[in-house]
């Protein structure tokens, strides 16, 4: 049980130790509720959180009706939306900088911190001149994103407006798991068969996950 498990004087001391860094989501979830209730209070009420949510991130998508009913104090909803502003604004990280040349690790970091934790899946176009330098980011569609939903000329068309040489596309999974579908690899041969069409190279596609990315051109589904 959480509520033997957690002692809050154990925890403290292995924050000054070890920074809060070494400690679990279940026990920061449960110090932060061991400031509005007693220490089984806040052991139940932690445990009914991961018992229903198997990913602390979602707390920011929980409504105040939600959070209502799992924890019963209405001034624990204002505390939520401050904490988890002030964590929003800590990881936020700044957007790309059009002009500026960016490696594929950098693009596929930037992208799990735009697109990982979206509940709906999104398509964003990231359009690059010859040397590679971002020339525009701009995400194109949400929905299930399909062959037969994502059109190409869109894409192709917004890549022409800005006379891009190459593009990149990526995605995002709600489940959190970057695994491309079959949908995913048939939207990329699309793709690159119209850019090979139009001499604009599909350089890849990203599929992100809630933590990580998957590269189909280094995992040689692109090639």
């Amino acid at each position: 049980m959480l509520t033997n498990r957690f002692e809050p004087k154990g925890l403290f001391e292995r924050i000054e130790r070890y920074t809060a860094k070494n400690l679990s989501d279940q026990e920061l979830i449960f110090l932060f509720l061991n400031n509005f209730f007693n220490k089984e209070e806040a052991g139940k009420k932690t445990a009914l959180f991961f018992t229903q949510y198997s990913d602390l991130r979602q707390l920011n998508y929980l409504t105040d009706q939600e959070l209502l009913f799992l924890w019963g104090k209405p001034e624990l909803i204002k505390w939520k939306k401050i904490f988890c502003e002030l964590a929003f604004r800590l990881m936020r990280r700044p957007k790309m900088v059009l002009g500026r040349v960016y490696t594929s690790q950098e693009i596929g970091k930037q992208m799990v911190a735009e697109l990982g934790t979206a509940q709906q899946e999104k398509l964003v176009v990231i359009l690059l001149d010859t040397k590679n330098q971002i020339l525009e980011s701009r995400s194109v569609f949400t929905g299930t994103l399909d062959a037969a939903t994502v059109h190409p000329r869109e894409i192709f068309s917004l890549a022409l407006r800005y006379c891009a040489a190459r593009l990149l596309v990526a995605h995002n999974h709600p489940s959190g798991d970057p695994v491309p579908s079959r949908n995913d690899i048939e939207l990329t041969e699309r793709l690159k068969k119209c850019g090979e069409i139009m001499g604009i190279k599909l350089l890849d596609h990203l599929v992100v996950g809630s933590t990580c990315y998957l590269s189909m051109r280094e995992e040689g589904i692109l090639n």
